[in-house]
């Protein structure tokens, strides 16, 4: 099949996908070989259009972090005015192996995020407390310790046996500048039950995320 023949039925998937899913679901088509958005709908998600050009950084991530059937499914990302997004991505290839194409969902999940904030907020226990040493370098590690204890209780009433709700830990952790502190490594690998290869595995890939809006 040409590629514009392709293009063309996927066009019209876009368009039924948005019918499915939604007014508060943007369903993006990216043409590969022209890297441009060809097909937007609900484009008040992001403020994207067609003609957009596809961001170069987020695809390369896209492309390392899919699945072996091309699928990369409901991850955290944020739109350019901040709102909570999940976002999912089916790539297609040709008979040659070859992206083409690009499926992009992006759900706006704002409200149910804030609701998520508000339980958690309410069923939140009393955050363990760390016992600091004497000397400067003591003290920091404690105030580490007491931002990854507090982290993990606030999230207690969430199931932390998942790698989601681990990831969603770790975001925190990194955003506040924690594993930058002699230490904190092992502390986190411990209370997550995860090893240091793990947490290095799942922070690239936090930081591939998040480093970029989504496609």
């Amino acid at each position: 099949m040409e590629h514009e023949n392709r293009m063309k039925m996927l066009q019209w998937l876009t368009r039924g996908l948005a019918k499915l899913m939604g007014n508060n679901t943007e369903v993006v088509l990216h043409d590969l070989k022209k890297r441009k958005v060809v097909a937007i709908e609900n484009s008040h998600i992001t403020g994207r259009s067609v003609g957009h050009r596809t961001n170069g950084k987020v695809l390369d991530a896209v492309l390392e972090l899919c699945d072996e059937d091309g699928f990369l499914i409901g991850y955290d990302s944020k739109a350019v005015t901040n709102r909570a997004l999940r976002s999912s991505h089916f790539l297609l290839k040709d008979e040659a192996g070859e992206p083409y194409a690009l499926i992009c969902v992006n759900q706006d999940v704002s409200v149910f995020s804030a609701m998520r904030d508000e339980l958690d907020t309410l069923l939140s226990p009393t955050p363990l407390k760390a016992k600091p040493k004497s000397n400067g370098e003591g003290n920091i590690q404690a105030i580490t310790s007491q931002l990854i204890l507090d982290e993990i209780a606030r999230r207690k009433p969430t199931n932390l046996d998942t790698k989601e709700a681990k990831l969603s830990v770790l975001r925190v952790l990194s955003a506040k500048g924690v594993f930058d502190v002699k230490d904190a490594v092992p502390q986190v690998c411990e209370l997550l039950s995860i090893s240091q290869a793990t947490l290095y595995v799942y922070l690239r890939e936090i930081r591939s995320k998040d480093s970029s809006l989504p496609c």
